[in-house]
Order: C-alpha cells, then structure tokens, then sequence
C-alpha cells in the first residue's frame, strides 16, 4: 500500500500541425504573443515534448492549468502562419504482463 500524498497532474493538450520551426523553447513565449483573446500569462503553458506523425506533421504535448485548458480548447490557435487545432493528450497505461488498462 503507498502511503505518500498524491500530487495533482496538470491536464496535457496536444497541438496538432503547428510550424517545423517552432520549438519546445520558443512555444511558451509563441502561445500569448500570438493569441492576445486568451489573456494568458507567462508561465501557464509549459511545452513538454514534441513530435512527428506517419503524415509528416508535427505535434506538440503542453501542460496547462484547469482554467488555460478550457480557454484552449474553445478556440483555434494561431502560431506562426498556421491555426492549429487543440485536444486533450490522453495516455492510457496498460500492463505488459496481463494486458489489463490502469494497472
């Protein structure tokens, strides 16, 4: 039985198809400069990793706040030239040695 105190994850989203010339560094600053309607601060998104899909475009998985994601997830983003669509980034662990989910 664990008997240490859980920390809260803060919710992951997924921006779908953003510039090949954004980076994990860049997209924090990137996010409010460019969509002034969301009123974000610095620091409430935090870009984690980024990646590509069998398509060739590129992805990237961000955390943010309770309140940020429902701001997100309401509009499209503008990054770059490009207005990329937001979703929620769900992993789902499954067990290598019996196949069962959350495990």
């Amino acid at each position: 039985m664990w008997r240490g105190t859980r920390k809260l994850r803060k919710p992951r989203l997924i921006i779908c198809n953003i510039p090949q010339d954004i980076t994990v560094e860049n997209l924090e600053e990137t996010i409010p400069a460019q969509n002034p309607e969301l009123s974000l601060k610095p620091g409430e998104v935090v870009a984690r990793f980024k990646f590509r899909t069998k398509r060739g475009e590129m992805n990237m998985v961000t955390e943010v706040g309770p309140e940020t994601r429902k701001k997100m997830l309401q509009t499209k983003l503008k990054i770059g030239w490009l207005i990329c669509n937001v979703g929620d980034h769900l992993v789902v662990k499954r067990c290598f040695k019996c196949s069962r989910y959350n495990q």
